[in-house]
């Protein structure tokens, strides 16, 4: 469903702009405790739209079988995305942000939403299990990590003097991390292989609806 397809990019893209206009907040804050409450906020809404991004793109696609999702694993999901987007976001609102630091806060990035991505696929738990094409599966993490690089430089090393500039950085830098994640979810989505014997089911699961309610919940919460 490509509509649908386009809503997920939307969203990432809306996440990465929220992320990135809060670290801008975080970085000009004094007191450990106040930094910390503003990074637990920047991550929470960073991660929700990582994981609503994945949810989003999962019901755009669909197979002859029901689907479900298993609670417990896809409760995971969600920690991952938002334990890795404070990971990111502390590195980057340092005083000091050298280019080593960008890099591995690019590469976590990267990581993070590779992690949540095939953490959420588990949550399926296809009968026989989902198979995975090893060189598609690989080009989507580099994608992820490639393009979050990509997208951190642009917001914090390429620096400009007026407003309308630091607005227009943002924007380029949350529209190239909102690829980063959709064009990760959707590479290994091509790496993923279905038999076609498959069955999804699990004891406790979410099914599409109830996770389309969710998903649409956990997107006004970012906004």
């Amino acid at each position: 469903d490509y509509w649908l397809v386009v809503s997920s990019f939307l969203v990432a893209t809306l996440a990465s702009y929220t992320a990135l206009d809060l670290s801008s907040h975080i970085s000009a804050l004094a007191g450990r405790r106040i930094r910390h409450a503003w990074l637990v906020g920047g991550a929470t809404a960073m991660g929700i739209g990582i994981w609503s991004m994945h949810f989003i793109g999962m019901l755009a696609f669909s197979l002859p079988i029901p689907l479900g999702y298993d609670l417990v694993t896809t409760g995971y999901s969600l920690i991952i995305a938002i334990f890795f987007s404070y990971l990111v976001l502390y590195g980057v609102t340092q005083t000091q942000l050298t280019s080593f630091r960008l890099i591995v806060s690019g590469i976590l990035m990267g990581i993070g939403i590779a992690a949540m991505h095939y953490t959420g696929m588990a949550a399926m738990q296809m009968q026989p299990p989902i198979q995975y094409d090893l060189a598609l599966l690989v080009i989507s993490v580099v994608i992820g990590i490639s393009a979050a690089n990509i997208a951190l430089w642009v917001a914090y090393k390429f620096n400009s003097t007026n407003q309308k500039g630091v607005i227009t950085r943002r924007i380029n830098a949350a529209c190239l991390m909102g690829i980063a994640i959709t064009g990760m979810h959707y590479m290994s989505m091509a790496a993923s292989h279905f038999p076609s014997e498959s069955v999804s089911g699990a004891a406790s699961s979410l099914d599409s609806q109830w996770l389309a309610i969710t998903t649409i919940l956990s997107t006004f919460a970012i906004l």
